[in-house]
């Protein structure tokens, strides 16, 4: 006698609700309900007095007292921690109330079947010759459309797998081979290049970590020689300006002095002036006198030469030489910037974070 398998997913169903038993309880006759759906029903059942099981008739004259059932209650906790299907996962087709990820497939039923529903492919001898594979969405492709048995077979020829019919016939005399032993073949040589891949992507996130390193480097660098270089043109400026000012300062008191000396000596010229002018005045009647004893009387005063004293002349009067001078400064100033300044510009684009030479990695 074959032996049975629990079923979870007919022996846990409520009898009346039809569905998965929620929160379970047992009345004194041994069947199990849901808690809401027997009060409900014996709630019906208050006004006659009299009240039935659902599933075995049997009838109580007073409303039973519920117990909840532990063990039933431990069972459905159980279910509801095996491993529910996710998203995309594979999923059992015997379950019906609770999808529960599939763990095999079938090659002949061409069905999924989760932990509890695999078990009589293992325990009867029915399903000996059944061909069970790791659960897998695309069952039908791993049949052979033609003759409706597995591809365990590789061509090597034709680069697919076939059945073993299909050796016989259309492959005859191809290079073949277990597609399991070809597939675990392909495996490691996967493995070699993914270990491949796996330095070369540690290479580049190195290389990536040091870029970002040298991004970090460069910015600091940069900023550094921008606040360096405004410090200098600024003293640069400053050092002109200080230059500009002790010239500023030398003109004025230039013009100070001179305009000093100048109206001093115009001071004394206008004196001296006034002085010939009294002089003039006292000759005048000496030259329409008639009286010789008077004219020799006054003569001897007129002969004495008022001292004429200056004898400076205008000299430069403009600032156009120092102009000239500022002008000639200005020009050699402008050659001195135009010549350091091409070889600052060259040291700036100097600065890289690229090397000249360049790798590049070619995946096969």
């Amino acid at each position: 006698m074959a032996e049975s398998v629990f079923d979870p997913e007919t022996s846990l169903d409520c009898p009346i609700c039809l569905n998965l038993l929620k929160n379970p309880v047992t009345t004194s006759c041994g069947h199990s309900f849901c808690m809401q759906c027997i009060k409900r029903c014996w709630d019906q059942e208050d006004q006659r007095g009299v009240y039935s099981c659902p599933t075995c008739r049997a009838t109580f004259n007073q409303r039973p007292a519920l117990s909840r059932s532990i063990v039933l209650a431990d069972i459905l906790q159980g279910m509801k921690r095996k491993a529910p299907a996710k998203p995309g996962d594979v999923t059992c087709d015997v379950c019906k109330k609770i999808k529960i990820k599939a763990t095999e497939s079938c090659l002949v039923c061409m069905a999924s079947y989760c932990q509890t529903h695999v078990r009589p492919h293992y325990e009867s001898k029915a399903f000996k010759k059944h061909k069970l594979v790791k659960a897998s969405p695309n069952l039908q492709q791993q049949i052979c459309p033609k003759h409706h048995k597995a591809l365990e077979i590789y061509c090597y020829n034709d680069l697919k797998c076939i059945c073993v019919l299909c050796m016989g016939k259309q492959h005859s005399g191809h290079k073949t081979v277990s597609a399991a032993i070809e597939m675990a073949k392909k495996k490691e040589e996967l493995k070699i290049k993914k270990r491949d891949f796996m330095q070369k992507t540690n290479d580049l996130k190195e290389k990536v970590l040091q870029f970002k390193e040298a991004v970090i480097s460069h910015k600091r660098s940069a900023q550094a020689a921008v606040e360096n270089s405004d410090r200098i043109f600024n003293e640069i400026i400053y050092s002109i300006q200080n230059r500009q000012a002790e010239v500023r300062e030398k003109i004025r008191a230039q013009e100070k002095k001179e305009v000093h000396d100048a109206e001093h000596h115009i001071q004394r010229l206008e004196q001296e002036m006034g002085k010939l002018q009294e002089e003039n005045c006292k000759l005048e009647p000496l030259l329409h006198s008639e009286d010789h004893v008077h004219f020799f009387q006054n003569y001897n005063l007129s002969s004495v030469v008022f001292p004429y004293t200056s004898s400076r002349g205008v000299s430069n009067l403009t600032f156009e030489r120092v102009e000239q001078s500022l002008s000639e400064l200005k020009r050699q100033l402008d050659e001195v910037c135009e010549e350091h300044m091409g070889g600052i510009l060259n040291k700036v684009t100097d600065v890289q974070i690229f090397q000249n030479e360049c790798k590049y990695i070619i995946l096969n």
